[in-house]
């Protein structure tokens, strides 16, 4: 099983089918580091890792009471603080010529987070099994 993240909008449609931002997420450590580097908030500190959390969790919950349990531990966020240090990253990672699977992870989420902004929406960075 592997882990990835997924960047939603809080006026997506229910039926929204979020990328899978592997790149991104199998990077966060490291980005993490350039981050300090860049003095700039640490990319996990925008990530909600309440779908990770349930899924390990050994708590015996019907579907209703899991979407009930996520619903009320979701990590929304300001999407303008999440783009400070999104679009950091990509310049920083374009300049070194990172992986371009990486930079269009990166991209994606500023694109998303653009849109969000615009529509006055919050966002979700969530870490998903």
């Amino acid at each position: 099983m592997s882990t990835v993240l997924w960047i939603t909008l809080e006026n997506d449609p229910d039926d929204f089918a979020p990328d899978d931002l592997a790149f991104l997420y199998d990077s966060m450590d490291a980005l993490d580091e350039k981050c300090a580097t860049l003095d700039v908030v640490a990319l996990t500190e925008f990530v909600d890792f309440s779908d990770m959390e349930l899924n390990v969790s050994e708590d015996d919950m019907d579907e209703d009471e899991a979407e009930q349990w996520l619903a009320e531990n979701a990590k929304w966020v300001n999407p303008a603080e999440l783009l400070a240090t999104l679009r950091v990253l990509e310049q920083a990672a374009v300049e070194a010529s990172d992986d371009e699977d990486l930079i269009e992870d990166l991209r994606y989420c500023i694109e998303r987070c653009e849109t969000a902004e615009q529509d006055a929406a919050r966002v979700r960075l969530i870490a998903v099994m």
